[in-house]
């Protein structure tokens, strides 16, 4: 959807709003206001509001776009046309299909031993940097020169196979669309980095001479070792070999999926195991387990200081069917009237890129391996998402191999990948846990 379609997609919602905005005064023509229905009239003002700023946004960036479009273009007449790699990338991208179907070799070297191997290495740190740069709002010039203005234009080029293999990666793992301390090494050597368990507290002085008092912060270290995620799979030669099938975004979805989705347990694993140190929001059900209430999603996020919970990176974290729960409650007697908690996406990413719903202002992200609503489990996770870190080692390698199944006439591709994950500072972070009382 174009700019265009959005703003008039946003003049259309703008429309429907204010005529149920209309028709609920209608509703009330001669008879005074409650304190509700007065309620309710503010939230119609509040989203004609927010939707007319959405859509003055989109139409600044409209025409910010065409100047610079009109600039582009009289710089292309009065000095020529800039260098397109249009081109550059379409042979990048012919030369994998070649590949997969067996007509090319791609010579690299496998990350482990050194020895060559018919395999390529998907530039996934330049597309994941792509994605991060259009959330923060950054022009497609901004990205072009940011994210792959490397030097080199073919190494600079990011393929069909990149960008569709982390698209289905990023659908796969929480932790590449949650604001964690991403960080990528070319090495596969364990790392240690610093945790802090206890903050230091500081004492009132009581006059000059006085000894200082006060807490010593306690660290400690925790140690990021690389653990290795692999997909093998094989698939008829015909498959390959057939024209028709797009067999480049295939492959790249398949092994994606497998790799993401093994990856993503792992890094869930050590988020849920976390010796997190704050006061936990924990649900005391009176003997029968019910739905997380108000009031314990307040008291979760007030258990986290306030210094991560007016951190850009600080946010919610459920299992779907838990957030699917959560997104039915209302401010209001116990949760059943009033204002939804949760304000989901309406602008589709208009004014962000993948800009995710929120719960009291804060994004929320989603995962299939935070537990389920049960006894004792942890069902939500919040706070300062910066204070944990993941950590991948160098790209992603496909390779190709064609004696596997040679009895059987298929072809094997094998996408291997290694990360891990731990926590930096354990006063950041807290959890609600589900327990009956």
């Amino acid at each position: 959807m174009d700019i265009n379609q959005r703003i008039k997609a946003i003049q259309e919602t703008r429309g429907r709003v204010w005529n149920e905005a209309q028709g609920f005064l209608a509703d009330l023509e001669g008879v005074e206001m409650n304190a509700e229905q007065r309620t309710q009239w503010e939230r119609y003002n509040v989203r004609l509001d927010e939707l007319q700023a959405d859509g003055e946004e989109l139409v600044k960036r409209a025409e910010t776009e065409q100047e610079r479009a009109q600039v582009r273009e009289a710089q292309s007449i009065a000095f020529g046309a800039e260098p397109d790699d249009e081109t550059e990338r379409r042979n990048l991208n012919a030369d994998l299909r070649d590949w997969i179907r067996g007509e090319k070799r791609m010579s690299t070297h496998d990350f482990e031993s050194g020895r060559p191997v018919n395999a390529i290495s998907a530039n996934l740190r330049g597309v994941q940097r792509e994605r991060d740069l259009l959330r923060m709002g950054a022009t497609p010039e901004e990205v072009r020169a940011l994210a792959w203005d490397t030097g080199s234009v073919a190494s600079a080029v990011p393929t069909l196979f990149d960008r569709t293999l982390y698209e289905v990666m990023e659908e796969s793992i929480a932790a590449f669309k949650m604001p964690l301390r991403r960080m990528s090494t070319d090495s596969g050597a364990p790392m240690d980095v610093p945790k802090v368990t206890a903050h230091a507290i500081a004492t009132q002085v009581a006059g000059q001479g006085t000894t200082l008092a006060g807490t010593d912060p306690t660290f400690g270290k925790t140690t990021l070792t690389p653990v290795k995620y692999g997909e093998l799979i094989t698939i008829a030669s015909e498959v390959v070999s057939d024209t028709g099938v797009d067999i480049v975004s295939w492959v790249a979805r398949d092994i994606g999926r497998a790799v993401g989705r093994r990856m993503d347990t792992a890094v869930m694993a050590k988020i849920t195991a976390a010796a997190f140190t704050g006061a936990a929001g924990t649900m005391a059900t009176g003997g029968s387990l019910v739905g997380p209430t108000f009031s314990n999603l307040v008291s979760t996020e007030f258990s986290v200081n306030d210094e991560y919970r007016s951190s850009q990176s600080a946010g919610w974290l459920f299992r779907d069917a838990t957030a699917g729960v959560i997104r039915s409650l209302r401010d209001g007697a116990g949760g059943t009237e009033g204002a939804p908690l949760w304000q989901p996406n309406l602008t589709g990413g208009l004014s962000g890129f993948n800009r995710p719903s929120t719960l009291f202002g804060y994004p929320v992200f989603t995962d299939p391996n935070i537990a389920s609503m049960a006894t004792n489990a942890k069902i939500a996770f919040f706070g300062d998402w910066s204070s944990f870190y993941f950590r991948t080692v160098g790209e992603l390698m496909v390779e190709r191999n064609d004696s596997v199944g040679f009895t059987t006439d298929t072809v094997a591709f094998r996408g291997k990948w290694r990360g891990d994950a731990a926590a930096a500072d354990l006063t950041a972070i807290n959890f609600m846990a589900q327990r009956i009382a």
